[in-house]
């Protein structure tokens, strides 16, 4: 076998909202929970990549993961400052914190789809206006998870003493930044705990070196953000059943250079390259029908 992985690498998996009932949400997150990943996550978007396809809202599905599993950690993958206030948003993380039992990573990002915010009326704004917003609303997401009286003028977020209890479980609720973009990665530096990006390994291993600058800059140790870097995968023993797989799919994720395709062997050495990369863990996003096999494929790779 030759490569392994450490206890702390991160395995996790994204669960699609789309095309995909509750009901069959809730029984993946339990078996993904069963199989022994660390954390799912709910992709936050109102639209869908399939256009016409249904979409349930990330933050009632992550109230009811929460309350439905026991021990994995939940989060979005990720939430666009674009969609809420910072302190509404700080609000419903800590809630959701508490009905989890102290589980919810919360997963932030500069939004990065506009059509959806067109057809909800939402404001889009410039990318360095929105850049400067995920920057702004990290702290006062902070300060609403940690001051007893949380104040903050910004350009774009204000707060005069207000009110934010109860505070989450965790006395360090956790904050992942996700996007590949150096303005994003440098916010991540600041005030993450985590981050994330979809990449191959050849683009993530630049995207992590200048994550460990801006911390060095920053005066932060390297471990104090982990890194994790998401892609998609299929794992079978013969191309008849990749392709069977691959059938399943909408039409949408069938040409998809993010990827894996190939046995277990094959899936050892894409996540090897991340970990050579300089990942910290990976997080798998799954689209429905959701695979089963593929889920425990990874866990066998990563954990054995």
């Amino acid at each position: 076998m030759g490569l392994s992985f450490p206890p702390s690498f991160h395995l996790g998996v994204q669960l699609a909202t789309t095309r995909a009932s509750w009901q069959e949400i809730r029984d993946a997150a339990r078996r993904v929970e069963a199989l022994g990943y660390d954390s799912v996550w709910v992709p936050d978007h109102l639209a869908s990549r399939e256009t016409t396809a249904d979409r349930l809202e990330a933050w009632q599905v992550l109230a009811a993961i929460g309350a439905t599993t026991s021990r994995i950690r939940i989060g979005p993958l990720v939430s666009p400052v674009t969609f809420r206030h910072p302190a509404v948003l700080a609000k419903m993380a800590a809630t959701v914190d508490h009905v989890s039992g102290g589980r919810l990573i919360l997963g932030l990002g500069a939004g990065g789809l506009p059509i959806e915010h067109e057809m909800f009326g939402i404001a889009f704004g410039r990318r360095s206006e929105r850049i400067e917003r995920l920057d702004e609303a990290c702290v006062v997401i902070r300060s609403m998870f940690d001051d007893p009286e949380p104040a903050f003028m910004g350009r774009h977020y204000q707060l005069r003493d207000a009110t934010a209890e109860p505070k989450p479980i965790q006395r360090h609720l956790p904050l992942l930044i996700g996007g590949g973009a150096p303005s994003v990665v440098g916010i991540a530096a600041r005030h993450a705990d985590m981050w994330n990006m979809i990449a191959t390994p050849d683009v993530f291993a630049p995207a992590v070196a200048g994550l460990r600058s801006r911390l060095d800059a920053v005066g932060r140790e390297r471990a104090a953000v982990a890194a994790t870097a998401s892609f998609r995968a299929v794992i079978r023993a013969t191309p008849a059943a990749l392709a069977t797989r691959i059938d399943q799919l909408d039409p949408v994720w069938r040409d998809d250079p993010y990827r894996l395709m190939g046995d277990a062997a094959d899936g050892r050495r894409h996540i090897g390259a991340y970990a050579e990369a300089g990942a910290d863990g990976v997080i798998l996003q799954m689209p429905a029908p959701y695979d089963f096999e593929t889920l425990a494929s990874l866990v066998a790779i990563v954990r054995t």
